[in-house]
């Protein structure tokens, strides 16, 4: 397996954020972690740093519903020492309720798919490096949701009349971060930046089994005794993220280690010129 030196997570205090910081501290890697709780971050580090004594592990706070806010982050990463090698777009939200960010857009859409591609462009140059070199990776979060979705609604992702949980905006925003990987990898690839969506597969964490409105009662029922604990999703990530497995391969997306085809929306090149389009025009605002 390649080593990746430094490593930016968001989410990171929690769920398969927390368990890939674990899986990344252990073989000795350093840590970036963004989030929005400063407790949860500190003490976090604290953990990490009692287990790992010789990790540098930086913080950076930062609401990932505003984009004033990412692109603060974005600075501060990019200001730090050395580059970024590996990073996870973990942040995510699933609800059935209607939030908005300080922009006005749905909250699943700014943190799901706004901020990851955000963030992506933004710590591209942090990431670059040459043609020869162990290359870098940035994963993008799918879910087996989008299996559930027939085409990318495009006039209802940014703020759509009604949020309706797991297998609809939620599963929309998700199949939108997905589609987002062909153009990635395509416009990262002379800066030697793979692009790679990760479906990590159902898990038990506090979005999935804490009565989270999002999630359908049944799911809600069966997520403890069915779905797969956080560290072991954590790890088929990890194992996904590595630049030396898939033959080195970008633009891809990858569930339970292997590779799967695409869904048909996402393959669009239509759809996936007119996401680009608005997701721009979105950050252009800012």
């Amino acid at each position: 397996m390649s080593k990746i030196k430094t490593a930016v997570i968001t989410g990171s205090t929690g769920g398969i954020g927390r368990e890939i910081a674990k899986i990344l501290a252990l073989r000795g890697d350093n840590l970036i972690l963004l989030n929005r709780s400063e407790t949860k971050s500190e003490a976090q580090r604290s953990e990490l740093l009692a287990a790992h004594p010789n990790l540098n592990i930086e913080l950076v706070i930062a609401d990932l519903t505003d984009t004033t806010e990412i692109a603060n982050a974005i600075t501060k990463i990019n200001a730090l020492q050395g580059r970024v090698d590996a990073l996870y777009n973990n942040s995510g939200i699933l609800t059935s309720e209607k939030f908005l960010s300080a922009q006005g857009y749905e909250s699943q859409f700014a943190v799901n798919v706004l901020a990851a591609y955000d963030l992506t462009l933004g710590l591209k140059d942090k990431m670059a490096r040459p043609t020869g070199e162990s290359p870098g990776v940035v994963v993008l979060f799918s879910s087996s949701a989008i299996n559930s979705q027939k085409t990318l609604n495009l006039d209802e992702l940014a703020n759509p009349k009604k949020v309706s949980g797991l297998m609809g905006t939620y599963a929309q925003t998700k199949l939108a971060v997905t589609t987002l990987v062909p153009v990635l990898s395509d416009r990262l690839r002379t800066d030697n930046i793979l692009v790679r969506a990760v479906d990590p597969g159902a898990t038990k964490t506090a979005m999935t089994t804490s009565g989270n409105s999002g999630m359908p009662k049944i799911l809600q029922w069966l997520a403890p005794l069915l779905f797969s604990p956080a560290d072991k999703q954590a790890a088929k990530v990890v194992d996904s993220a590595d630049p030396s497995a898939f033959a080195g391969q970008t633009g891809l997306y990858l569930a339970n280690r292997k590779q799967r085809k695409f869904p048909k929306p996402a393959s669009d090149k239509a759809i996936q010129k007119q996401l680009i389009a608005m997701l721009d025009a979105a950050l252009e605002k800012e």
